[in-house]
């Protein structure tokens, strides 16, 4: 999708905008949201597009889509496994919603999320994960603090996203009300105590420590799209 969307170029980001059904394209397709504006215009004085411009155009192709749907119409989010979600959530700097419940429970507990994960306050600044019902990744092995039983976990995710600990566990009967409070509460004080991270110095503390997150796919980008990762010039490949 990335070598699509980047004319065979495979790099770390590619964005574009695409139709609610993901299958026609409305936007130029680039390395960033400046592909939205252009780089010529709008300069914000760090050499980018300014926010502004950006958002202003993503409003204008919003608003030719109303929302056709209510809040039990929300599409939960999900990931391949709880160890990308780990991952994604550090590097996001967003609390994660683990869910562990038992399959009888499942229906109305996906219809109660449905609900909190559409309220405004709550979009975007969570992610959400469901245990995987095969059994074959135990998520308990990689985070602290209370995970004995079913239930609505929030954790956060350690610097680089190999482990959490548990902030606050709900029970899965929780209603709306109940999951929204002890959401908004965690992420209070999540803010006050999580530095932003500079990415610069973000990756070079990873280096210092050794630290390997394994991907299916290699490590690297294709700027010329031979199909083969670019070596990094002055510096030995590890």
């Amino acid at each position: 999708m990335v070598r699509e969307l980047l004319k065979g170029a495979f790099a770390n980001t590619s964005f574009c905008i695409f139709d609610p059904q993901g299958k026609r394209r409305l936007s130029r397709s680039g390395r960033g949201p400046t592909s939205l504006v252009g780089r010529g215009r709008n300069r914000d004085g760090d050499g980018g597009s300014s926010d502004d411009a950006i958002i202003k155009s993503m409003q204008r192709i919003a608003a030719k889509y109303e929302r056709n749907g209510g809040s039990e119409d929300t599409v939960l989010q999900k990931f391949h496994s709880f160890r990308q979600a780990l991952n994604v959530a550090s590097a996001d700097q967003r609390l994660l919603v683990m869910v562990d419940a038992e399959e009888k429970d499942r229906e109305v507990l996906d219809g109660t999320l449905r609900r909190v994960f559409a309220q405004p306050e709550v979009i975007g600044r969570f992610h959400l994960a469901f245990t995987d019902p095969s059994g074959k990744e135990d998520w308990k092995e990689k985070v602290k603090g209370n995970t004995t039983g079913t239930g609505i976990y929030v954790i956060r995710s350690s610097q680089f996203g190999l482990d959490g600990v548990v902030m606050e566990k709900l029970a899965v009967s929780s209603d709306v009300d109940s999951i929204r409070s002890a959401l908004l509460s965690s992420n209070e004080t999540f803010a006050k105590n999580e530095d932003r991270k500079v990415y610069r110095e973000h990756v070079m503390a990873g280096r210092r420590e050794r630290i390997y997150f394994e991907n299916e796919i290699p490590y690297g980008e294709d700027r010329d799209g031979d199909g083969k990762i670019d070596k990094v010039k002055g510096r030995s490949r590890r």
